[in-house]
């Protein structure tokens, strides 16, 4: 008896220890978000060009001229893209006070026929953005959150791009430094689990970043040949939305659509560029990308939805970037150690 209290007695405290240190890691992240935002970033993006790198391997250039030419890459095509990006952006905004109030005069027209006042509609608005954490999803307000001055954005990137250059800079020395401080045995396990965060994260990356830029791509033709307003800005961010699970594609179709129907102020033109929008995100993310992904990163909907959830709440629009690569590999550090091995099994998608 004195042992079976003993045993449960140690369960609980281990729970707790658990329950501790999670409430602990969480508080620290959220705390030094300006840290772990950036550098999780810089992890994922020495994720997506190790591809290139191994490449440029191949024809025996050295460390530093592969770092400096893929470092240079990423910040030419930031800063063509950005400002692309921002000029579309300023004439967005010039806009947006019209587009507001085409808006609510249509919304006016729809709530009236269910006895709802403006105040009452807008309330219930604000308060379902905010219960699902995307509040900054209020029409109009992503795209300005994009604003201001062009050097202030290349100064958020600027983080991000050194954390990636010193992160590449050490990525071939740290293998060696890890087997000669804990020898060849002791270092097997630990080199095993970061080779299959690697190949997975790796694979996930590559193959999501192809079907993201397909997705924005129709997009933005589809969009351009119809002649509705700011098509490369709506690609983009179909582009950056899709790497958020579940919402990020549904939440894409919505600006396109709204913005055809205020511009045109045709219900024809805009059920037509619903329906191809809408079609296309269906064709590229439940036919081609299941098929491209396979199993993926081996997660239950369920945890991708949880997930996006707890990281959202954490760093907000960010956060639900990083929200699928980093619980899948949390869920392969937690199979290689026994007291959490179970919850990585609950957690995937066998």
């Amino acid at each position: 008896m004195a042992a079976a209290d003993t045993k449960t007695q140690f369960n609980i405290n281990r729970a707790s220890a658990w329950v501790l240190l999670v409430v602990l890691v969480t508080f620290i992240l959220q705390t030094l978000d300006f840290l772990f935002i950036p550098l999780c970033f810089a992890i994922l993006l020495c994720y997506a060009l190790g591809i290139p790198l191994e490449f440029m391997k191949r024809y025996h250039l050295p460390g530093f001229v592969r770092i400096i030419l893929v470092v240079g890459l990423v910040l030419l095509l930031i800063f063509m893209l950005g400002k692309l990006v921002m000029l579309n952006v300023n004439n967005f905004q010039s806009q947006m006070p019209e587009y507001e109030k085409k808006f609510w005069e249509y919304a006016n027209i729809i709530i009236s026929r269910f006895d709802i006042s403006p105040e009452q509609a807008n309330e219930a608005f604000q308060t379902f953005l905010g219960r699902i954490q995307l509040s900054q999803f209020t029409f109009g307000s992503l795209i300005k959150s994009f604003s201001g001055s062009f050097f202030a954005f290349l100064g958020n990137v600027l983080w991000v791009v050194l954390f990636m250059a010193f992160i590449l800079a050490e990525r071939e020395s740290f293998t060696r430094r890890l087997v000669n401080q804990l020898g060849k045995k002791n270092a097997g396990p630990v080199m095993e689990s970061l080779q299959k965060i690697n190949d997975s994260v790796q694979q996930y990356l590559g193959l999501k970043t192809l079907v993201s830029f397909l997705t924005g791509a129709l997009v933005t033709i589809v969009l351009t040949i119809a002649g509705v307003d700011f098509a490369l800005l709506w690609g983009v961010l179909t582009f950056v939305l899709n790497f958020i699970p579940t919402i990020g594609s549904i939440v894409a179709t919505l600006p396109p659509i709204a913005i055809t129907l205020f511009q045109s102020g045709s219900i024809g033109k805009t059920l037509i560029i619903a329906v191809l929008l809408l079609s296309i995100q269906f064709a590229v993310g439940n036919i081609l990308e299941p098929k491209l992904m396979g199993r993926g990163l081996n997660l239950s909907p369920l945890v991708v939805l949880f997930s996006l959830i707890f990281w959202g709440w954490l760093w907000g629009i960010p956060g639900m970037l990083l929200s699928v690569p980093l619980t899948a590999a949390i869920r392969i550090a937690m199979e290689q150690i026994d007291a959490t091995k179970t919850v990585a099994v609950l957690i995937s998608s066998k």
